[in-house]
């Protein structure tokens, strides 16, 4: 297995909080998933792979031409792509992105927290330990995420998920929970 695809399915080993924005679309994920797997495996010279399933149009890219032209989140600049999945029909365009870079996760998540503010996006960590980082990014009509992990020596793992903004479904609450005497943990 290659580095590039062996990142692409590390990435993915520590994704729980990563994929929370999507809930409604899981089986869209799920399949997605199952096919860059398949794509990554198979030794076709073949890099870009399309099909239709399900009412969506599902493609799947693997190397340097995995980014999109039009993918609306900062690539960083230190980085090499390892894959992309793009489901769309007529309602809905969920993209996600995979990469790897030798910088820190500290050193990325600084650049896509600024990055994304100067873009225009509402930036908010949910998550920041010394191996991942969990972003969450709204702008007008779009929902993202941004997972960032890394450390044992291994490249770091850059993943972006982008989709249209999901109306109807309540905003949760990105407030930082802290145990009180009113408020025990449960666990």
């Amino acid at each position: 297995m290659s580095t590039n695809r062996g990142i692409l399915l590390a990435g993915y080993d520590r994704a729980a909080d990563w994929l929370s924005p999507l809930r409604d679309h899981w089986h869209t994920f799920v399949l997605s998933v199952l096919f860059a797997i398949l794509l990554a495996s198979c030794g076709s010279d073949e890099k870009n792979v399309s099909f239709k399933s399900g009412g969506m149009t599902h493609t799947f890219a693997e190397g340097k031409d995995a980014i999109p032209s039009d993918f609306p989140m900062p690539i960083y600049p230190n980085s090499e792509p390892a894959g992309s999945v793009q489901a769309q029909d007529d309602d809905e365009h969920s993209r996600f992105l995979m990469m790897s870079s030798t910088d820190s996760v500290d050193k990325i998540s600084q650049f896509y927290q600024d990055e994304l503010k100067k873009a225009g996006w509402t930036v908010t960590p949910n998550q920041m330990i010394a191996s991942l980082v969990n972003l969450t990014a709204q702008r007008k009509g779009l929902e993202g995420s941004v997972m960032i992990s890394g450390g044992d020596g291994q490249p770091t793992t850059i993943n972006l998920q982008v989709s249209k903004e999901i109306e109807g479904v309540p905003k949760t609450s990105t407030e930082v929970y802290v145990p009180d005497n009113l408020n025990p943990p449960t666990d």
